[in-house]
């Protein structure tokens, strides 16, 4: 790490969306992303259903 990188501390998130199929919750996610302070993963992280048992330090 040189001296103009920057150390990101990765948080846990503090909403979580959670949809089904055709519910609305990706045009949901685009319009949080509209605004400046709010920061998104991509649309679909799936810690839940596929990645829960990899722990949270994978999530981090």
């Amino acid at each position: 790490m040189n001296d103009t990188t920057v150390a990101v501390e990765r948080r846990f998130p503090q909403a979580i969306i959670i949809g089904v199929k055709k519910a609305g919750t990706r045009a949901l996610l685009e319009f949080l992303r509209l605004n400046p302070i709010i920061k998104a993963p991509g649309p679909e992280v799936h810690f839940f259903d596929k990645n829960f048992d990899k722990g949270f330090d994978w999530y981090r």
